[in-house]
């Protein structure tokens, strides 16, 4: 939300069954400043940014995503990102659950 300061942050949560397999999709979308497309691969490093210049102006550390990715993996589950800088972001959790 530190990236966003007009605009919107929406939260969906979707479910999916398959018998007795749940599916359970969160995504996270915003009309913040967006990520360069070369500079994605960064974003699930720890201590990775992926613009120093951000940092200064915004606070953090760069290790909320890498520890969430590693928790979601840790649940057989996984994060994706994808965005376009000026336009915002979508993040992507998704997890399977019996």
């Amino acid at each position: 939300m530190k990236f966003t300061e007009q605009g919107e942050v929406l939260l969906r949560a979707t479910t999916e069954r398959d018998g007795d397999l749940v599916t359970v999709v969160v995504d996270v979308i915003d009309s913040g400043i967006g990520i360069p497309h070369d500079r994605l691969d960064r974003l699930f490093t720890a201590f990775g940014q992926a613009d120093a210049s951000t940092t200064r102006r915004y606070g953090g550390t760069g290790l909320g995503l890498a520890i969430s990715e590693r928790l979601a993996r840790m649940m057989g589950g996984s994060i994706q990102v994808s965005s376009h800088l000026g336009v915002g972001s979508r993040f992507r959790l998704r997890l399977f659950l019996e």
